[in-house]
């Protein structure tokens, strides 16, 4: 059997293996814990006031192992356990949001349905220079963006080129472009 076994390493050496996950906590109690937060805001609170002497920036296996030294309550660890590994956090305030995201409920407000999947509520129209952006695009005033100045598409484009009249955004893309006019 031994030397079946070494013979078999030899023909998979250069194979990678995969071996199953066994994750630590099921989904269902994750999700009662979650539950729990967004019924009860003082576990939440209790649960935040846990990790407030902890150190940030932290990733999510950094705060359970914390928690995990510091309280007995699977809850608040379980609820700590939705939190993505691969995100960084930066401050409690942070590990709240992401905690509030977890919540399925929030997570169906969200994400798409399969019909608006199918039937998209797009609103498609041509874009011209001799009307606002505002006219064009937002469909209701809510969806105006007034984070932002309106700019209209011919505004957008103020350096124009001398030999064949196209327009740039911007002075560098003007050069390259008269440059390679030029030879």
């Amino acid at each position: 059997m031994d030397s079946l076994d070494s013979s078999n390493k030899k023909s998979n050496s250069g194979i990678v293996g995969t071996s199953r996950h066994k994750p630590t906590f099921d989904t269902a109690s994750i999700n009662r814990a979650l539950e729990r937060a967004m019924n009860d805001e003082r576990f939440l609170n209790d649960a935040l006031e846990s990790i407030e002497t902890m150190n940030f920036p932290a990733y999510k296996n950094d705060i359970v192992q914390y928690l995990k030294n510091k309280t007995a309550d699977q809850d608040i660890i379980l609820l700590f356990e939705s939190l993505d590994g691969y995100i960084q956090f930066n401050d409690l305030s942070h590990v709240k949001k992401s905690i509030e995201q977890n919540i399925p409920e929030k997570k169906l407000e969200n994400q798409i349905s399969d019909q608006t999947r199918r039937n998209p509520n797009v609103r498609i129209r041509e874009t011209r220079p001799d009307k606002s952006t505002k006219e064009t695009e937002a469909v209701s005033p809510s969806e105006e963006r007034k984070d932002y100045p309106e700019v209209t598409p011919t505004g957008m484009t103020v350096f124009k080129c001398d030999l064949c009249g196209k327009h740039f955004q911007n002075q560098d893309d003007l050069v390259r472009h008269q440059r390679f006019e030029r030879g």
